[in-house]
């Protein structure tokens, strides 16, 4: 077993954590900050949550430590992700917003552990962090204590780059930010991200300058598919929108802060 990052072979990257392979047909995720015990058991038991139920997560194989880091190692899953499909075959991008709404309804009917951080419990607390303004916040707040709990399994941060195609099928990865909550949020939070979401680091050339006429299609085809698969409620969607922007904040990437600031005001 590996004691340290040399030499292990490194097969992707994203904000939170590197991926590298792994002994016996496994990958390690292997975290960039340290995280407790807990917080990688909640993110397992939400996997293994989704797999009891769908063919559509990787399987979790055990915890690990490398470098002073820790990690998860699981399945190995081969095949790209969507937003790596449509950089190679733009006409796919019609296709990725649809299997994007469709896989997230069908994770939706999966009820989430009790394990599992409240949904409603972990926006607010982000609320306090200073990149969000106090009126802001306030707002948010105010908005959320009108919205359900919920019991299902909301992945928190669903878009095409964590969708992998594989040879069966399309499957699921990067569970760290799951919750048991209403799966309107999660819903309101996928059309966020597909609206301003920063692309992830390496994300290809032609997807980071299709712009707005690329995002829009991906956008109308997996609010589609999404809502063949499940009943939407839009004013619920409407009223998560406005808290998980005010969440967004709190992540401070820059790109995504100004156009964050006049969607709220706008929602006013």
């Amino acid at each position: 077993m590996a004691t340290d990052i040399a030499g292990m072979e490194k097969i992707a990257e994203g904000r939170e954590a590197e991926i590298f392979a792994w002994e016996g047909g496994s990958v390690l995720r292997l975290f960039r900050d340290a995280r407790d015990a807990a917080s990688l058991a909640r993110e397992a038991a939400a996997m293994r949550a989704a797999r009891s139920v769908l063919p559509l997560v990787p399987e979790v194989r055990g915890t690990t430590e490398v470098s002073g880091r820790p990690g998860l190692i699981m399945e190995r899953i081969d095949g790209p992700d969507l937003l790596t499909i449509v950089g190679r075959k733009p006409w796919w991008v019609w296709a990725c917003g649809s299997i994007t709404g469709s896989v997230q309804a069908q994770l939706h009917d999966v009820v989430a552990p009790e394990s599992l951080p409240a949904l409603r419990e972990s926006v607010a607390a982000w609320m306090a962090r200073p990149l969000v303004p106090a009126e802001i916040a306030a707002r948010a707040l105010r908005v959320l204590e009108t919205l359900p709990d919920g019991d299902r399994l909301c992945h928190g941060d669903f878009h095409p780059g964590n969708i992998l195609m594989s040879a069966r099928g399309p499957i699921v990865i990067d569970w760290p930010n799951a919750t048991r909550g209403d799966p309107h949020a999660d819903f309101a939070r996928t059309r966020l991200l597909l609206r301003i979401g920063a692309l992830p680091p390496g994300s290809p050339l032609i997807v980071r300058i299709s712009g707005a006429i690329g995002r829009g299609v991906v956008r109308f085809a997996y609010d589609r598919a999404y809502r063949r698969g499940r009943r939407v409620d839009m004013e619920l969607v409407r009223r998560w929108e406005i808290v998980l922007a005010a969440h967004r904040l709190a992540d401070g990437i820059p790109e995504e802060r100004e156009v964050l600031l006049r969607m709220l005001e706008a929602s006013r």
